[in-house]
């Protein structure tokens, strides 16, 4: 499934970047958000520490496996130079810290 990638800039100011990444039900938001930062940097997924590093990713998991598409359930974390939030939307939203 293609993942959707939006790109809005923050107060009108060029060089903050908030870019947001809708995914589908089937991918796990842990895999989400080794997607959106790899995309977001620029760089391989692979590439990237381990997610574990910032969050648990079963956890991460767990916690949006019941979630339906407009859920309020949402989470912010650190991740690879960038502030990262998943919402129950089904939506990874990225911007440099």
């Amino acid at each position: 499934m293609a993942t959707e990638h939006h790109r809005n800039e923050i107060g009108g100011n060029s060089s903050t970047n908030e870019q947001t990444y809708v995914f589908s039900p089937e991918k796990a938001p842990s895999l989400a958000v080794v997607d959106a930062v790899a995309s977001a940097s620029e760089t391989d997924p692979t590439a990237l520490p381990p997610l574990y590093n910032a969050i648990e990713p079963d956890a991460l998991d767990a916690m949006f496996e019941s979630s339906q598409p407009g859920s309020t359930r949402r989470i912010s974390f650190s991740y690879n130079g960038f502030d990262v939030t998943v919402d129950g939307g089904r939506a990874v939203t990225v911007s440099l810290e």
